[in-house]
């Protein structure tokens, strides 16, 4: 994976054990993380901050992870985002269709399918902000 240091990822998680991991992963991997367990509070941030990347898992307010997604994209549409969640890949797809995200994740938060998903985004990543000279 490439240094990203300059690149936003808003995690929006109110487990802390699995907000943490998944913060520990973006910071070893060069990365700003911003780390949050209120939707509200999520939103807040994206109105403020250009955040490239959202992991959206559960928050406090007990939305289901699709609701986040979708006040996510109203308040932020350019935002790639991964979903932590535990349901069936085609329920995950039947309920994101339209929304393009890059995958989910499940709330064991196996670090090789989110590097999967990273790498998908990097791509996305590279199209859009042209490299540095």
């Amino acid at each position: 994976m490439e240094a990203h240091e300059n690149v936003n990822v808003l995690v929006i998680e109110s487990d802390p054990v699995i907000a943490e991991k998944i913060e520990s992963f973006f910071k070893e991997s060069s990365y700003a993380p911003i780390t949050v367990s209120q939707k509200d509070e999520a939103i807040r941030i994206l109105k403020k901050n250009n955040c490239q990347l959202a992991i959206v898992g559960n928050t406090r307010e007990n939305d289901s992870v699709f609701e986040s997604m979708k006040d996510i994209v109203m308040t932020s549409p350019m935002t790639s985002m991964i979903l932590i969640t535990d349901l069936p890949q085609m329920e995950v797809d039947e309920k994101a269709e339209g929304y393009g995200i890059l995958g989910h994740i499940n709330r064991k938060v196996p670090i090789d399918v989110l590097l999967s998903h990273i790498k998908s985004f990097e791509n996305i990543f590279k199209t859009l902000v042209p490299p540095k000279r």
